[in-house]
């Protein structure tokens, strides 16, 4: 598993984004800000399992959406049912949502006629 990650999972979930935010959270946005541009697609599904659990529980400013396009990244690694247990996984009822609804467009998309 590739540094970036493990240091990511080191730094544990994404807090959630506040207007108390204190002042040294422009140092904790660069941290995660930081790990997540280092990371290269493709990603194993096993780093895609530690990703999913540092979610914030609604929003970390937009860096979510950055760990969403890792996490997606692996829907054709393998079946959907593991998958689904990797959305499931996922500490946040709210970034839950958004991944099953985008797994459930995809699958969609790529139905095969």
């Amino acid at each position: 598993m590739r540094t970036e990650i493990l240091q990511l999972k080191d730094l544990g979930r994404m807090p959630n984004e506040s207007i108390n935010d204190p002042d040294n959270i422009v140092e904790v946005i660069r941290s995660y800000d930081e790990l997540l541009e280092r990371i290269q697609l493709p990603i194993s599904f096993d780093e895609a399992e530690v990703l999913v659990q540092i979610f914030p529980e609604s929003s970390f400013y937009d860096l979510q959406w950055d760990l969403l396009k890792l996490v997606e990244s692996v829907i054709r690694i393998d079946d959907g049912d593991k998958y689904i247990q990797l959305i499931n996984a996922c500490p946040s009822q709210e970034w839950k949502g958004v991944l099953n609804i985008r797994y459930k467009n995809y699958k969609k998309e790529n139905m095969e006629f």
